[in-house]
């Protein structure tokens, strides 16, 4: 035996969405993963920089001529 129902549809147009966002909270969500990539974007190339400044220097001592002595 089939019982048709009648079911209301509530409208509340004044109503927003059940979940609300804060803007601020997805301000986090969007930029916490980007300033993580760019730190260690930037300290990689930081790194990278000052290896390539400490063999600078080392091949610049290295071709030095030692002081002459004078007898």
């Amino acid at each position: 035996m089939y019982v048709s129902l009648a079911v209301q549809v509530q409208v509340n147009p004044n109503k927003q969405n059940d979940v609300a966002t804060n803007p601020l909270t997805g301000s986090i969500i969007i930029l916490l993963p980007l300033i993580f990539l760019v730190t260690i974007t930037s300290y990689r190339k930081s790194k990278a920089r000052t290896l390539r400044r400490r063999i600078a220097d080392l091949e610049r001592m290295w071709r030095l001529n030692p002081p002459k002595q004078t007898p």
